[in-house]
């Protein structure tokens, strides 16, 4: 079993260098470090301190987007940070969330997701690359093979098929109900199957988070320890929404693109359990959980009943619903880890 960690550096770099580094010492596999340049310091600036405060973990944008930058700007920042922290660097990336609509902008189609993952492989791979419609040849002198794994975030059918034809992993946000992991592992195969590849070569990344109190109940009560986005994001298809919910899901995540809201009121979580229950969602909402709340011993238990089941790598956001960040990967990194 594999964690990652994804921690918003919302405090400042000082501070987050501090938590990177207590990250790193623990053996946590990958540290992603957001893009979201309203809210949070420069995404590479960020990465290189990163490289250079840390020595075992995988550094990984999580995640950029194909729209903010061109992707021979996003292909030499990654073969920079590689000579810094060679064989730890990865490209986190998708459609784009907060780095685009607060500021103003529209995520990108799968489409150009797409073609902008393909040229980005291409230019590290040292060969030309085509973007809409554009030639696009590297002459960086690099110093050694340059091995960049690309993991695409899904949070639908779509994306996922898309990902895992094209994909060296996937950073997948789709529900934790034993109908949702079965859906994500019939959508891998089929595209896998679309690409002429084995399933097996694609690594699957599971996001969540961990909702930490002294009993699982008094974690519920602080948050529902589940990112719920993703369900009204582009298309409601295919995600396995009854319609009964579908407006009130619409209603429930109208605020999702306000940065205030989303990201820097203390309070969202408490009204987010609120809200859910008022429009007769919460209980729904909860059976599709990961179900990590509770005492470090309670979240390494559920831990290893999706281990048994063959989800062996999961990344955990740190940052929603204010807190102390350092507890918060320390409790991760000094309680849960060891138990695992």
């Amino acid at each position: 079993m594999e964690v990652a960690l994804n921690i918003l550096p919302d405090s400042g770099l000082k501070a987050a260098i501090d938590w990177w580094r207590l990250a790193d010492a623990a053996g946590v596999k990958a540290i992603a470090i957001p893009d979201s340049p309203a809210l949070l310091p420069e995404l590479y600036v960020s990465c290189t301190l990163c490289a250079q405060r840390t020595s075992r973990s995988m550094i990984m944008t999580g995640v950029t987007n194909p729209v903010s930058r061109d992707p021979s700007v996003t292909a030499s920042a990654l073969v920079a940070l590689n000579a810094i922290a060679p064989g730890r660097i990865a490209l986190g990336i998708a459609t784009g969330d907060s780095a685009l609509w607060a500021v103003g902008r529209s995520s990108a189609k799968l489409e150009q997701l797409k073609e902008y993952v393909v040229a980005v492989k291409a230019l590290l791979a040292g060969k030309e690359a085509t973007y809409q419609g554009r030639s696009i040849r590297p002459h960086w002198d690099l110093d050694s093979d340059v091995e960049i794994p690309i993991y695409i975030a899904v949070a639908g059918p779509k994306a996922l098929r898309m990902g895992a034809a094209i994909a060296d992993g996937l950073i997948v946000s789709m529900g934790y109900a034993p109908e949702n992991i079965e859906s994500v592992h019939r959508l891998v195969e089929q595209g896998c199957a679309d690409a002429d590849r084995d399933p097996a070569e694609l690594e699957l990344w599971w996001n969540s988070e961990m909702v930490f109190a002294a009993t699982a109940e008094l974690a519920k009560a602080r948050s529902m320890g589940v990112t719920v986005a993703w369900l009204a994001m582009g298309t409601m298809e295919g995600k396995g929404i009854p319609e009964k919910h579908k407006s009130a899901l619409l209603e429930f995540t109208s605020d999702t693109h306000d940065l205030d809201s989303a990201y820097v009121r203390a309070d969202r979580e408490l009204d987010l359990i609120d809200r859910a229950k008022a429009l007769g969602l919460y209980d729904w909402l909860m059976s599709r959980a990961p179900g990590f709340w509770g005492t470090p011993e309670d979240i390494a238990a559920r831990m290893r009943e999706f281990d048994s089941a063959g989800m062996t790598n999961w990344m955990f956001y740190v940052g929603r619903g204010g807190g102390d960040r350092r507890e918060h990967v320390r409790l991760i990194c000094d309680e849960v880890m060891p138990l695992l």
